[in-house]
């Protein structure tokens, strides 16, 4: 892995191949390889970016003297907690439980040739120190100005963005206490914030619901958030129902957003939701201040949507494979999942990846995001990436969905194996039911059914 980050090799099918190396390895290429290194071996407990756990422990080494050992793990682990990267007990790790994530950062930047024997900073070391400075965005505290809050919310995923954003607020998202300044302070700031900074604070002040009532009213008429307010007021059923310019105003601002994140695939997909077969001309009648630039990005004819090949497991070697369009939401996909396995509608549900939980936003589950604004491109971003899907939070059907393999476009669920009966979803050992077989031919007639079904809707 090493060697292919610097460039020593390249992969040819199967194969690897050396690539006639450099009479010098170049800094970049070193960092490159540290970077790669660093995420493959360095296993966080509070999933931090093993960048950070690095970048902190650099800055505690140039200390004269360096501390070693217990002493390193604790000012590092203190370090980390202060900005907000670990949980509270992060310092109590023992080596019984695993490898302490600074353990492991010393061993490889020694490795490396960044620490040398007496622990101290090489100029392999300074540079990493200067680069991981430039590229780790700093923490969010308290003490930030608004308008810098939303800069870093911007560069940072739509999952990865409340438990910053929370702490800087100094709340529980979830109390009805004097928050309504900060919150005014945010939306306020994100009328000259980019786009990924502002949609990053309508999200968090919408999360407040009917408390952010008078947000909304006050800016209901500005010529940048007017549109977002006159929204939000319609969804609390405190304006009349959203004008056409508006929706389509929102979508470029929420595609201009997808596009500084992810790139133009998603904005494309955020259109296409929303205004299929004009996304162009609703863009450009939109009234945005940036319609220009987001129709330069967007490209000429619709893009192929590549299909994901998702394996669904359930227990016992229970399991269905499906080919679904990679913009599926994940809203969308639970009502694949339903046909897949027969399940009904009647309970709960939740889908967890590893920084959040997504359901149905109508059902109101508390730190959940919305599973109909979250696609499974963003929840499984690479072959072997894996999320969980619970049915029912009583009885707690748990599903692993594991994203194997992307193919060619594909237009619609298509289920392509299974093995398995379907649970039976309500037993009663006084009144015994037989499962009802896996057929896959059955399951791909009900789920065009369900494809005619929506597009009637």
């Amino acid at each position: 892995m090493t060697a292919l980050a610097a460039g020593f090799i390249t992969i040819s099918g199967s194969r690897a191949v050396r690539v006639e190396a450099p009479a010098e390895t170049t800094p970049q290429a070193w960092f490159v390889a540290l970077e790669q290194v660093l995420q493959a071996q360095v296993i966080d407990p509070c999933d931090a970016d093993s960048r950070i756990v690095c970048q902190v422990t650099l800055t505690v080494m140039v200390t004269e003297p360096p501390p070693f050992g217990q002493a390193l793990r604790q000012v590092v682990a203190e370090m980390m907690v202060q900005r907000g990267d670990w949980d509270w007990d992060a310092p109590y790790l023992t080596e019984e439980v695993m490898v302490h994530p600074v353990d492991r950062v010393v061993e490889i930047l020694r490795d490396f040739g960044a620490l040398d024997r007496r622990m101290a900073l090489t100029p392999l070391g300074e540079y990493a120190r200067a680069e991981l400075g430039r590229r780790v965005p700093p923490p969010i505290t308290r003490d930030l100005p608004a308008a810098e809050v939303l800069r870093l919310l911007a560069v940072l995923p739509e999952e990865e963005i409340w438990e910053p954003v929370w702490r800087w607020l100094d709340i529980d998202p979830f109390r009805v206490d004097s928050t309504r300044d900060a919150l005014r302070e945010l939306l306020l700031a994100a009328a000259d914030a980019t786009p990924a900074g502002r949609i990053s604070a309508v999200e968090v002040i919408g999360e407040r619901g009917e408390y952010a009532l008078p947000l909304w009213r006050e800016v209901r008429e500005h010529p940048v958030l007017g549109a977002h307010a006159r929204s939000a007021l319609a969804d609390l059923d405190d304006g009349p129902a959203l004008a056409q310019r508006d929706l389509w105003w929102i979508a470029t601002d929420h595609a201009l957003a997808a596009l500084e994140r992810h790139g133009v695939t998603d904005a494309w997909y955020i259109l296409r939701d929303v205004v299929d077969g004009g996304a162009r001309d609703a863009v450009r009648d939109s009234g945005h201040p940036d319609a220009a630039v987001l129709l330069a990005a967007l490209p000429s004819t619709p893009p192929p949507i590549p299909a994901y090949q998702l394996k669904i497991s359930l227990y016992g070697g229970l399991w269905r494979r499906v080919l679904v369009p990679e913009n599926l939401t994940l809203g969308g996909l639970h009502g694949v999942i339903r046909v897949l396995f027969g399940w009904g509608d009647d309970h709960l549900h939740v889908f967890e990846t590893a920084k959040r939980r997504y359901a149905d936003p109508f059902h109101g589950l508390e730190e959940c995001g919305d599973e109909y604004a979250y696609r499974i491109n963003r929840a499984l971003p690479s072959p072997r990436s894996k999320i969980t899907y619970i049915y029912d939070l009583g009885d707690c059907w748990k599903h692993e969905i594991v994203l194997e393999k992307v193919h060619d476009e594909v237009t619609h669920p298509v289920c392509v194996g299974g093995k398995g009966d379907n649970p039976i979803e309500h037993y009663d050992p006084e009144y015994p039911e037989d499962s009802v077989p896996f057929d896959q031919d059955a399951v791909n007639k009900r789920l065009a059914a369900r494809l005619r079904s929506a597009e009637v809707a």
